[in-house]
């Protein structure tokens, strides 16, 4: 069998007390504190996030066969960053404001590996049914800043903590081990892109906008690990940049590379507010930026052009299987006539308005769940009322067929007891150039999202 059943795991926690399993989850939640599993909401309040203790387990058959899914996605994300430059059609659907192609410009990749990446695909995909290959569709990409580096192997060390004897009963004879840790990803990614530019590797900076102070909070804990593997660590700001000759500080600390939280629109927005990045610029005319710029192409309106027949020559027979089967219909909003889910040309504001109840409007580049409305979940003139700001307003959205957002049940504490609550379910598979990783969220809302009040659930792998 290529898959671990539900009910192995959820008969093995089963045989525990109440008091057991709510003992457990104190100390889940204990852990979480230690570990550094936070967040800080908008009002600049810290809190825990929550994490299940009950986490996936995944087999060696499934992280080769995602593994082989995320690569594929990750190649035509930078076959979409090619064809930007070539093709006009490309470009009305894959859109940048002309502050924002000057820099793409400088920024521009080779095309051979190393990606110069530490991404995220996010997905519906469950493992633990016969089903697990067909029955999953791909969300969205995130390429720049992506949230779970830290928390994903810290949930998984956890879990293995709290619940590893009951895991070894629940699986006999074989190893259970965390999903491939995302902070080795990035020091492969790190070392991958050193030799490239045939530099040595000592230090890195972990750059993001000290303007924001609310959000996931792992910089710090990303710092420390590496730190940890023999590299100069230090978190700054994009304007503490500066350079001496050929080297590059942060914080006056001698760095070689750069991880990034930041987007390109703040770095623009840094500039306009009165601070040139003549560092930073150069550092990525250089290469040394992860996630490079290439990775700003991650638009959601790239569904597009995967899931539009005009642009299927452009990808590999085994991408357009993909794309096929496991994307959802994608469609930039503007007022234009595109292909449905069945392939009819039809008016593209016309069908969104018909079909609500199939579809959900999102903004093309926000995170987070931010602005995502989803037609079955709202009232005809909301949903008319959210169309009318895509299609006016400054931020262009995309709209999209509507995704079956699979639950779950987990036991979670309640009122001094234990409860058995259902979750919507979600995965995040990290990629760079060699390998991938996992995270899983859940939350009780259909968008499912940490920033949203969601968890995290640990993925696992049994060997």
């Amino acid at each position: 069998m290529d898959y671990l059943p539900r009910s192995v795991l959820d008969t093995a926690l089963s045989r525990l007390g109440r008091r057991q399993v709510l003992d457990r989850l104190h100390a889940l939640r204990a852990l979480a504190d230690v570990r550094g599993l936070r967040y800080v909401d908008d009002a600049g309040r810290e809190r825990i996030i929550e994490s299940t203790l009950k986490p996936w387990i995944l087999t060696s058959a499934q992280l080769l066969a995602f593994h082989r899914v995320v690569w594929l996605l990750a190649d035509a994300l930078m076959t979409v960053s090619r064809l930007y430059w070539h093709r006009g059609d490309v470009r009305r659907i894959i859109r940048f404001a002309p502050d924002r192609v000057a820099w793409l410009r400088a920024g521009r990749q080779p095309a051979a590996r190393p990606y110069a990446v530490i991404g995220r695909l996010d997905s519906t995909a469950t493992y633990d049914h016969a089903l697990w290959r067909r029955d999953f569709r791909m969300l969205e990409p995130n390429t720049v800043g992506v949230g779970g580096v830290h928390y994903a192997p810290a949930a998984c060390s956890i879990v293995m903590d709290v619940l590893g004897d009951v895991l070894a009963q629940a699986v006999p004879g074989r190893a259970i081990t965390a999903t491939p840790d995302p902070r080795q990803l990035l020091m492969d990614e790190l070392g991958a892109v050193a030799r490239r530019l045939g530099r040595p590797l000592r230090g890195v900076a972990l750059i993001e906008n000290t303007d924001f102070t609310t959000g996931t909070d792992e910089f710090q804990e990303l710092a420390r690990y590496l730190t940890g593997r023999g590299l100069r660590a230090v978190v700054a700001d994009p304007r503490e940049l500066t350079r001496r000759g050929r080297q590059l500080y942060a914080k006056g600390v001698p760095v070689d590379l750069l991880y990034r939280d930041s987007e390109l629109e703040e770095f623009i927005a840094m500039e306009s507010g009165g601070r040139r990045l003549t560092a930073l610029r150069q550092a990525i005319s250089e290469g040394r930026l992860i996630s490079g710029l290439t990775w700003e192409f991650d638009q959601k309106s790239a569904w597009e052009l995967f899931t539009d027949s005009r642009f299927s020559r452009f990808f590999t027979a085994e991408q357009r299987r993909l794309f096929r089967e496991h994307l959802l219909w994608t469609r930039l909003v503007r007022e234009d006539r595109v292909t449905d889910p069945a392939g009819r040309r039809v008016d593209l504001v016309a069908y969104i308005r018909r079909n609500r109840r199939r579809l959900v409007l999102k903004p093309n580049t926000l995170f987070g769940g931010e602005g995502v409305a989803i037609g079955s979940e709202v009232s005809q003139s909301a949903w008319e009322r959210e169309l009318h700001r895509a299609l006016t307003g400054r931020q262009l959205y995309v709209v999209q067929a509507r995704a079956e957002i699979k639950t779950d049940v987990f036991p979670m504490a309640s009122d001094g007891g234990v409860r058995r609550i259902e979750r919507h379910v979600v995965s995040g598979f990290f990629f760079s150039s060699s390998g991938i990783g996992l995270i899983g969220r859940f939350s009780g809302l259909p968008v499912v999202n940490v920033s949203r009040g969601g968890g995290v659930i640990a993925a696992l792998w049994v060997h």
